[in-house]
């Protein structure tokens, strides 16, 4: 049997009364008989739901949570309802209440289908859940509830899904249900190192597809309304042609790294985005499970500090410590305590300026008085930092800072350089750990002064149990060093370490919920536990984060300490009238603190008048670090990548590019052609623009009073019109210029015209 050309097949069509209708399957046929869908937007269905399934399949598996249920169905449900309303004749307004309301119930439905309980229930809990996280939002709160998290992904799946469907079968736009697809994609595969450039490969595939069929679709109802012969299955065709072009132009993309792994693309957009993502970071503090994941650090020394769930311990390396000891390296302190976590508090102060290198931050006379001894560590950095680690109190650093003060005259509660340190940048510290024995510890006076009030703070509606809790522990201990002992003692011998607990539920104490209910956890609950009870009972105490030096670290035959992400560690702080700030150790898997049996205000070697310490610690020449980051303008609490700042910025950016299309295209469409003309004939033209986006659309074998007729018409409320067509011929063809009053009479016309317009385009009707 003889095989038709593509010639024969897309061959002019015939006149309507002798055209043959191409066969069709009979489902196609039904639906295109009763005007439910005709089979072009099956086709074009079709390349929508490979191109959107893509993105859903790409966020699915990336598991940003464990809540996080399938996206599969709620995406569906916003195409298919984005189609129907699409095509339904159903005013716009109404339309779109339909979809909201049926998204809404779709969303609930589907981010509360994790959770155990009837659909009434489950909603109920999902609306409290919400609420609590918006207080926490508008309040300043910390939340690791994961359930907002999900609620916000499911409706922004449904939201893209349904304005991409309305977008391209209502309006014949392409792009606005693209862009936002494309951005939820391109975020996902950034921050979720090993995914393949595969899913970015095909919804491009998909977005060439769409842009060029909708544009095709979009010329064709405009061919229908002119009565213009075009052939039957021209889609078909351009749609072969543009596969094969799409093909060669992603075989390059297909090579392209994505991800962490592009190395320079990653640091470009990282450098690009960060002017806008770290004014949005603080919302971390509400999204802190988000963090929690494989490969990630615990700690990110910024302004919040959430008690999460899972956390998991990773490998790479952080620092190179030089010391003579091992014991804490102390990062960040942390004053207010939250239901779920700890923030830094008002009353810390950053200097104003740079700290220079080398000059004191407090008085050496004063860590004599207080029985500290002097002790010095060199770092070098492994990975980009902003933060100064030390031990203990710190004196002196040998590179500028920015220093973070709490409420005490003297009271550092953490150092930042004035550059953001990079790779194998180095830096010193010297700084002063309590050298006072036990019995000076507990001699110590139970009077503070006014500025530990600061280190006294807990909730109002802290749960009564963790204080009677404390009571109870400390029951016979005379002293604050007895009783903060008694309490450092019974978490250690009474709660496991545990890295897989669930976080607190929500509207729950951390504390309370790790003392009662978990009664198991790791490092941040066990010191956050001991700082609690220790307010509680009056006594000042603050939570310390950073890292901690093991013996194992330390290189042989050497005095370097290699510190691994897997050396974070958190422990509690409490002030001694005299004697500052000491360090306990509640957490059972590391040593307790050894204290000194000897109270004496001077260690051998130690030289108030000598600024820095143990001088073979750093090399000559190498007093201060080189090779630093750019300038930093201020002290930025760093909230590690920035991951929730830069998905929200993403947003943002998305909706920005989108109105910035908008704009685009719509200027083009406005002014194209028009540049040279007169007046009245860019009137004229602006008119029948937007008479067809109106769908009031001209033929162009009509003349211009037969488009006035029909103008006047569908608006017969707007006085003068004819004056349009008038002016246009005068114009046009007579070339008249307007004098002053018949060109204000044009525009009086003009204006009452385009808000006519107008007022019909955005009721799209």
């Amino acid at each position: 049997m003889r095989q038709a050309g593509w010639g024969e097949i897309f061959q002019p069509r015939r006149p309507e009364s002798s055209a043959p209708q191409p066969k069709r399957a009979p489902i196609l046929n039904w639906l295109s008989r009763y005007g439910v869908i005709s089979w072009e937007d099956i086709v074009t269905l079709l390349i929508v739901m490979v191109g959107f399934l893509t993105v859903v399949r790409s966020i699915d598996s990336a598991d940003w949570v464990d809540e996080m249920p399938s996206l599969y169905a709620i995406g569906f449900l916003g195409l298919v309802l984005g189609l129907v309303m699409a095509q339904s004749r159903l005013p716009t307004l109404i339309a779109h209440l339909v979809a909201l309301a049926v998204g809404t119930a779709g969303v609930l439905y589907t981010s509360g289908s994790e959770l155990d309980g009837s659909v009434p229930s489950r909603t109920w809990d999902l609306v409290d859940r919400v609420w609590v996280w918006g207080d926490a939002v508008v309040s300043g709160g910390i939340s690791n509830d994961n359930m907002p998290f999900v609620v916000l992904v499911v409706a922004a799946t449904y939201l893209a899904a349904y304005v991409a469907s309305w977008s391209i079968f209502r309006w014949r736009n392409a792009w606005l249900g693209l862009i936002p697809g494309g951005l939820a994609l391109l975020t996902n595969i950034s921050y979720l190192p090993g995914q393949n450039s595969l899913p970015l490969v095909i919804y491009l595939f998909c977005a060439i597809l769409l842009v060029a069929r909708v544009n095709l679709l979009r010329q064709a109802r405009e061919w229908r309304a002119q009565h213009t012969r075009y052939p039957d299955f021209i889609s078909l065709s351009v749609l072969n042609i543009t596969v094969w072009m799409a093909l060669g132009l992603l075989a390059l993309a297909w090579v392209l790294p994505v991800g962490k792994g592009s190395g320079l693309l990653y640091s470009v957009w990282v450098k690009v985005t960060a002017p806008v993502a770290s004014p949005m970071n603080d919302l971390g503090r509400v999204f802190s499970a988000i963090d929690s994941k494989k490969g990630r650090q615990v700690h990110q020394f910024g302004a919040t500090l959430p008690l999460q769930g899972e956390i998991t311990l990773g490998s790479a390396e952080v620092i190179q410590v030089t010391a003579s000891e091992t014991g804490f390296l102390r990062a960040q302190v942390y004053d207010v305590y939250t239901a779920q976590g700890w923030k830094v508090g008002d009353s810390i102060q950053i200097t104003g300026g740079s700290w220079p290198a080398l000059q004191a931050m407090q008085g050496v006379e004063e860590a004599t008085r207080q029985l500290r001894r002097p002790t010095s560590v060199q770092v070098t950095a492994s990975k980009r930092s902003n933060v100064i680690v030390t031990i203990g109190q710190p004196l002196a650093v040998s590179v500028n800072t920015r220093v973070v003060f709490g409420p005490g005259p003297s009271d550092v509660t953490s150092v930042r350089p004035t550059h953001a340190l990079s790779e194998e940048d180095q830096y010193r510290v010297d700084s002063t750990v309590s050298n006072a024995s036990i019995n000076a510890l507990r001699a110590a006076p139970a009077t503070y002064a006014d500025w530990t009030r600061a280190y006294l703070q807990l909730p109002t509606d802290l749960p009564a149990t963790i204080r009677a809790k404390a009571l109870e522990v400390t029951a016979g201990a005379l002293s604050p060093y007895d009783k903060a002992t008694a309490i450092e003692q019974y978490l250690r011998a009474n709660y496991a370490i545990n890295l897989s607990i669930d976080a607190a539920p929500p509207k729950k104490d951390s504390v309370e919920y790790f003392l009662f209910d978990a009664k198991e956890g790791y490092f941040d609950y066990h010191a956050s536990a001991m700082v609690v009870m220790l307010r509680s009972l009056g006594i000042p105490a603050r939570m310390a984060v950073g890292y901690v030096i093991r013996p194992i670290d330390r290189v042989p035959q050497t005095n370097v300490y290699i510190v691994r992400e897997a050396n974070a560690f958190s422990w509690p702080e409490v002030y001694f009238p005299g004697l500052g700030w000491v360090e306990f150790n509640p957490t059972p898997n590391e040593p307790p603190v050894i204290r000194s049996g000897v109270d004496s205000p001077v260690v051998p070697g130690f030289d108030p008048n000598q600024q820095f310490l143990d001088d073979f610690f750093l090399p000559g020449g190498a007093e201060t670090s080189g090779g630093a980051a750019g300038e930093l303008d201020s002290l930025v609490i760093d909230e590690g990548s920035g991951l929730v700042g830069r998905i929200i910025m993403t947003v943002v950016l998305g909706l920005i590019a989108v109105s910035a299309a908008g704009v685009g295209i719509f200027q083009y469409s406005w002014q194209h052609g028009l540049g040279g003309y007169s007046y009245p004939v860019q009137v004229w033209e602006k008119t029948l623009r937007l008479a067809r986006w109106a769908k009031i659309r001209p033929l162009p074998q009509e003349t211009p009073r037969e488009i006035m007729t029909r103008l006047r018409k569908e608006m017969p409320e707007v006085a003068d019109l004819d004056y349009l067509s008038e002016s246009y011929i005068r114009s046009r063809y007579g070339q008249k210029e307007l004098t002053e009053a018949e060109r204000e009479r044009l525009e009086g016309v003009w204006k009452r015209s385009r808000n006519t317009l107008l007022a019909r385009l955005l009721r799209w009707r």
